[in-house]
């Protein structure tokens, strides 16, 4: 089984909207990786679900590029890490069995991948988590 990114495109644009401020680019592709290498960007991971490219001084944008298919495999491997990360903090909270949907999912991958370039992270997995579900709290998903 796999989500298909495209059905939430929606979503993906709304996030870019709210979070880049500059022009943007949502690309639907294979492989998130060998789109990376075509690019010149390294990226070892191939399996992942997606990747926020900003683009260097002057050229004023960001892109976001998704894997077409997201394998649940795939997903679960991020979510299983999730609930390490997460359970270091606070084991009387399942971060990972909020995102009970896609969306959610969805939601929390661009997020963490957002998070990830911001300096005052500095590659801390569970600032980025953090600061994720903050966001997602005040975006409203867990309202539902």
């Amino acid at each position: 089984m796999t989500i298909d990114a495209r059905e939430h495109e929606g979503l993906l644009k709304y996030l870019l909207a709210e979070y880049c401020i500059f022009l943007v680019d949502l690309k639907f592709v294979p492989s998130v990786s060998d789109w990376c290498r075509g690019e010149g960007i390294e990226e070892p991971d191939r399996d992942r679900p997606l990747r926020l490219v900003v683009e260097e001084e002057g050229e004023r944008g960001c892109k976001l590029v998704v894997r077409q298919e997201i394998s649940k495999q795939a997903m679960q491997g991020r979510l299983n890490a999730l609930d390490v990360r997460s359970s270091l903090q606070n084991t009387a909270t399942d971060r990972a069995g909020m995102l009970e949907s896609d969306k959610k999912k969805l939601a929390y991958l661009f997020l963490s991948e957002y998070a990830s370039l911001m300096p005052d992270n500095e590659g801390d997995e569970l600032l980025m988590d953090n600061w994720a579900f903050q966001e997602m709290e005040r975006l409203d998903f867990f309202k539902e």
